[in-house]
């Protein structure tokens, strides 16, 4: 902590990343990379997960690749028995994973509504239950939860998944207070409006795009490459004191109304 150039410095660590062969989650394994961590690429489906690893392979990374739904119970504790058998530690856990089902609702079936809760709450929490016993064993570890502003800001047509993502703010809360004493520190990040692949026909509509310049105080889109300053900072040395906490990444969308 006191050279400066080794504040957001991972070299030696090892990072898993969830759903990480494309979106923001991608972008967060690129940039983690670049600050010296070892890469564990993750998909449902295992040879996107082994494409994408070699990607950042080919481009100088060093990356690793785990293909599971995260779903799967006992898949995913084989997984992470893999992970302590071939690293022998894991030192940041970054939960991206997610999935997203606008619909009202009523509209919402009853098993679309248990998919997206398992999915983005109870599975995130057993992923960070297992990398938590790995991490302790280092009394050392840094979980990052990729949340929303959609846990704070409802739209019509959306219900389940504000749900969720600020059920995970909750959890970051609960990690933190929990596992504090062992070394973990837990934050989240609440992304707003990316261009990600996932939003590209939004934002080429004209009324989406009118709607941003109103309500973003910096009257665009982010860049999905903005997502890993933040990424990097609570994954690093430097947010050592910052524990439980929030960080809303969305250009002031969340503070305007």
């Amino acid at each position: 902590m006191n050279d400066v150039n080794n504040l957001f410095s991972l070299a030696g660590q090892v990072a898993l990343i969830t759903g990480s062969t494309q979106g923001l989650g991608y972008q967060i394994a690129q940039g983690l990379g670049k600050a010296g961590a070892r890469i564990i690429v993750h998909s449902r489906n295992e040879d996107k997960a082994r494409e994408t690893a070699q990607t950042l392979i080919n481009t100088g990374f060093d990356a690793g690749w785990v293909g599971f739904d995260i779903n799967d119970q006992k898949k995913c504790e084989a997984v992470f028995s893999d992970i302590k058998q071939q690293y022998g530690r894991l030192d940041i856990l970054v939960n991206n994973a997610s999935i997203r089902n606008r619909k009202t609702l009523s509209d919402l079936s009853p098993l679309e509504l248990e998919e997206i809760v398992q999915t983005n709450i109870l599975a995130n929490i057993r992923i960070s239950r297992h990398a938590i016993e790995l991490m302790k064993t280092h009394h050392y570890g840094r979980i990052v939860t990729i949340s929303s502003i959609a846990g704070q800001l409802i739209r019509f047509g959306d219900f389940a998944y504000p749900i969720t993502k600020q059920a995970l703010n909750t959890m970051t809360r609960a990690i933190a207070v929990e596992f504090g004493r062992d070394g973990i520190i837990s934050n989240a990040i609440a992304p707003g409006t990316f261009a990600t692949e996932f939003n590209e026909k939004l934002t080429q509509e004209t009324r989406n795009i009118a709607k941003m310049q109103e309500r973003n105080p910096l009257q665009r889109w982010g860049n999905p490459m903005e997502i890993i300053g933040p990424a990097l900072f609570l994954s690093s040395p430097a947010a050592s004191y910052v524990n439980g906490q929030t960080l809303a990444v969305d250009g002031g969308f969340s503070i305007t109304f």
